[in-house]
């Protein structure tokens, strides 16, 4: 039921008033009694009191109320009674609570203006059909207390509680406004303990109504169980700071303004309807929000659809172009099997992958088509999907697909009959090697045995029959060859046991080398005595180096400075990477010597005395590192303290650092140690001597066999090249490894393709030979994809990774490059040159590449090995 309240009428408004004039009127006009004179003057001056204090309740009210409202167009009024005579303030607040506009006020402050100012916010006033009686314009004008208030309260009447309804179940009953406020209020706080609201007066002393209104609507606000009815001043002041703070309704009372024996009605109507108006508000945006997201489903169920067309005509298609690009992928599996199983997953995919996908698509159809369907229903615009997810763009893509399938079919079974071919001609290799292999191992077996015989005779027919069984196999060889001719093709098809079959063709060719090293060495037993002094030879050559070694090694110098230090921290790797470089090559030494222990021929303690003095030399070496890292964290620690990089300044020391001496360790503290004006380092006096010691002198290292006048080493063979660098910080266009003939000749390295091409001069696409001027090369020991790979870089910037066949191999090309570096080349700034010096040199004077020859005659390029034992050419 809606009850519908009315105005409050205006007569009772006059009627309070009138009833107050009446009463003093009554009281001036009778004549006392002597008797009660007393008695009428207590109540006399009672009624004045309370009437003081209700106008004055109503006057601090009303003008709150007041700025609250003129606060939107930043007007405000101090005092209700004085700022209202103008007529200014008061048509800016009709304007505001009406939202129409007045006519302008009239300018001027004499009595006559303001009371055309007044006069056309009372016109306004009963335009809007509010009854003024016995009110004109001269009493605000004139400042009538009274009057000020009754306006300000029929105004509150008309803009604030006029539209105040309430709807209730049992009736549609008209009411009042004041009792449809009331009726509301009652509805709020129904069933909170200690609330009963029956007037707009007594029932609102204790707080608790206000609070309970609050926390109907906001119960995050308010904790309304913890609110006592005995605490009444601090329940209104929760309540008010409440209201004003979280919900921005102004503060029109005060807890003391309510908390008396008769509060003000007017007061409590004007701020309680404030509080009915806000929440009022809220409550119709929710049923307004209601209302629109209502319209909106039909809209969102339509949007919800597109998506999910969209959504799933995205996934369709990208895995339509994810299985293209798979089927469109040739890298297809190396073997047999593999390629098998390759087309068995094409089947597959065909028969259990692919059909779910042509279902969705036309799922998709059938959904744009409802899509559409509804839109056109609801009179909306009707979706089209956008250029790429129509229903032709998918159709197209499907095509694309089946094309592709078609394709990786073709090439799936072009693979699988290749990898047959192949399959039999690994059969046809397997064959070959097994028959090479047995024969080679019969022949290793007769070459092995030692019968010389024990007289000339004896000895001269066993040469002429190791003569002969050299002749039948070296005409063995083109049986070898076809093996290897076989396994070449394989390799060219990339066949997938290709490991297997080079492993087993290198190990035919090993049993083959090592059938003609057995003959050669069968023939070398002759002359072991010529060996053994090689051996002899050899061991006093590196205890001399090591001699040599050791003695640089047991030097004091610790650096004068920090770049002292470093240089020598740099010379020092240096010659811990030649100790490292020489362990391999005592151990072949030892291992040479081990069988020749005899007392006839030398002790086995000598043997053992190379590796002792070997173990010797790199404790020595550990532990000048050790006293040169001291050193070096020394003085950066100064350096970075104190801002120097060194101490001593022509032999004396700088004052401030001299407590630093007794925290270095024992062997570090004659850097800091005060020195004389004469005193000399190591390296001699001065700072100078520092400095001359970062050079590498000839003696650091192993010397040259040859001299300092001998020929670079001429060194040929094949190598697996690859070009990093074209220049300074340029890499190469084509990175890819390939197989070279290399040619080292007088200080210049040249490619060719074969040992043919190198003959004939012949260069590898035309590439002209390069020159080591300035190079170095070192083992590539960052780059881990390949083994026994070394680098080159050039004093141009190009830079060339090779790998050799096995680290002998590798060492021998880095000792030949590095012997042909001319001299004096290679100082460029930020690379340590590596030169002769720095490395072991060539076995013997006169050792140079070792050959073979093929079966066509031609000699082909050998690696060299690392022994101490020369072989007979």
């Amino acid at each position: 039921i809606t009850i519908s309240p009315t105005d409050f009428d205006s007569l009772e408004i006059q009627q309070q008033y009138n009833d107050i004039n009446n009463r003093w009127d009554l009281a001036a006009e009778t004549d006392w009694d002597n008797e009660n004179s007393s008695a009428r003057l207590f109540e006399r001056s009672r009624i004045k009191a309370l009437a003081d204090e209700r106008e004055a309740v109503q006057k601090k009210t009303f003008t709150k109320w007041v700025n609250s409202h003129l606060g939107r167009v930043t007007c405000r009024i101090g005092d209700l009674y004085t700022d209202l005579r103008d007529g200014r303030m008061l048509i800016r607040l009709l304007e505001v609570l009406s939202g129409e506009q007045l006519p302008k006020p009239t300018k001027g402050r004499m009595r006559i203006h303001c009371l055309e100012n007044v006069d056309k916010a009372l016109q306004f006033l009963k335009e809007q059909k509010v009854h003024l009686e016995n009110m004109g314009s001269h009493d605000i004008v004139d400042g009538n207390h009274r009057l000020t208030l009754g306006l300000i309260w029929t105004i509150i009447l008309r803009f604030q509680i006029q539209d105040i309804s309430v709807e209730t179940e049992d009736n549609k009953e008209k009411k009042s406004a004041k009792d449809a406020l009331l009726l509301w209020c009652q509805m709020k706080t129904a069933g909170y303990p200690n609330v009963n609201i029956h007037n707009f007066t007594t029932s609102w002393r204790d707080g608790l109504a206000f609070n309970a209104i609050v926390h109907k609507h906001r119960p995050d606000l308010i904790e309304f169980d913890n609110l006592k009815r005995s605490n009444a001043h601090y329940n209104l002041q929760n309540a008010f700071n409440v209201a004003e703070k979280e919900m921005g309704l102004t503060k029109l009372l005060d807890p003391e303004d309510v908390n008396v024996d008769q509060p003000d009605e007017k007061s409590i109507i004007t701020y309680v309807a404030t509080y009915y108006h806000y929440f009022s508000k809220m409550k119709a945006l929710a049923v307004e929000g209601k209302r629109i997201g209502k319209v909106l489903d039909y809209a969102i169920e339509a949007d919800q659809l597109i998506d999910k067309y969209e959504t799933l005509a995205s996934e369709l298609l990208q895995w339509i172009e994810q299985t293209i690009v798979t089927l469109n992928d040739r890298q297809l599996a190396n073997s047999l099997s593999a390629v098998q199983n390759q087309l068995q997953a094409f089947n597959s995919y065909r028969t259990v992958e692919k059909p779910p996908k042509f279902t969705e698509k036309g799922n998709l159809e059938v959904l744009l088509f409802t899509i559409q369907s509804k839109m056109r229903a609801n009179n909306q615009k009707v979706y089209m999907p956008k250029e790429g997810k129509l229903i032709s763009d998918i159709n197209k893509a499907w095509e694309r697909l089946e094309k592709a399938e078609h394709e990786r079919e073709l090439a799936l079974r072009n693979e699988l009959i290749r990898q047959e071919k192949l399959e039999m001609l690994a059969a046809r290799f397997d064959r070959k090697a097994a028959m090479r292999e047995t024969w080679l191992s019969e022949n290793q077996r007769l070459v092995s045995q030692d019968n010389f015989g024990t007289d000339l005779g004896a000895v001269e027919a066993a040469t002429r029959k190791h003569e002969a069984i050299e002749t039948d196999i070296g005409a063995y060889w083109e049986r070898v060859a076809a093996v290897e001719a076989v396994a070449k093709e394989l390799e060219a098809e990339r066949y997938h046991d290709v490991r297997r079959i080079l492993a087993r063709r290198d190990n035919v060719l090993r049993l083959w080398e090592y059938l003609k090293e057995l003959l050669a060495a069968r023939r070398e037993r002759l002359n072991a005595h010529r060996d053994l002094q090689r051996l002899f030879q050899e061991m006093r050559y590196i205890m001399d180096w090591m001699a040599d070694e050791k003695g640089r090694l047991q030097s004091q110098d610790s650096g004068k400075h920090l770049h002292d230090v470093l240089d020598l921290l740099q010379k020092h790797n240096l010659v811990e990477a030649d100790i490292s470089a020489q362990a391999e090559r005592i151990k072949v030494v030892q291992g040479a010597a081990k069988p020749h222990c005899t007392p006839s021929l030398f002790e086995p303690e000598k043997v053992e005395l190379l590796g002792q003095a070997y173990e010797e030399l790199g404790q020595l070496a550990a532990t000048r590192r050790e006293r040169l890292e001291d050193s070096r964290r020394l003085w950066q620690f100064i350096k970075h303290y104190y801002g120097f990089s060194w101490l001593a300044v022509n032999g004396s020391i700088a004052s401030p650092f001299v407590p630093l001496f007794y925290f270095l360790p024992s062997h570090n503290r004659r850097l800091v140690e005060p020195q004389g004006s004469e005193s000399e380092s190591v390296n001699g006096a001065g700072r100078d001597s520092g400095l001359a010691s970062s050079r590498l002198e000839p003696s650091a290292t192993l010397p040259s066999r040859g001299g300092a006048d001998s020929e670079p080493e001429t060194m040929e063979g094949i190598l697996c090249r690859k070009q990093e660098m074209e220049s300074h910080n340029k890499k190469a266009a084509t990175r890819s490894w390939q197989n070279v003939y290399c040619v080292l000749r007088k200080g210049s390295l040249g490619f060719y393709k074969d040992s043919k091409s190198a003959t004939n001069g012949i260069p590898y696409h035309g590439e002209v030979p390069i020159s080591l001027d300035g190079s170095v090369c070192e083992v590539a020991n960052e780059y881990k994809k390949r083994k026994n790979v070394f680098k080159l870089r050039l004093s141009d910037g190009k830079e060339y990774l090779f790998q050799a066949k096995d680290e002998a191999e590798m060492s021998s090309w880095i000792q030949s490059i590095v012997s042909s570096i001319p001299t004096g080349s290679g100082d460029s700034p930020g690379a340590p040159r590596l030169s002769r010096a720095m490395t072991m040199p060539p076995i013997s004077p006169t050792s140079g590449a070792v050959t073979m020859r093929n079966k066509e005659g031609k000699e082909k390029d050998r690696e060299k090995r690392f022994s101490f034992f020369g072989k007979k050419k």
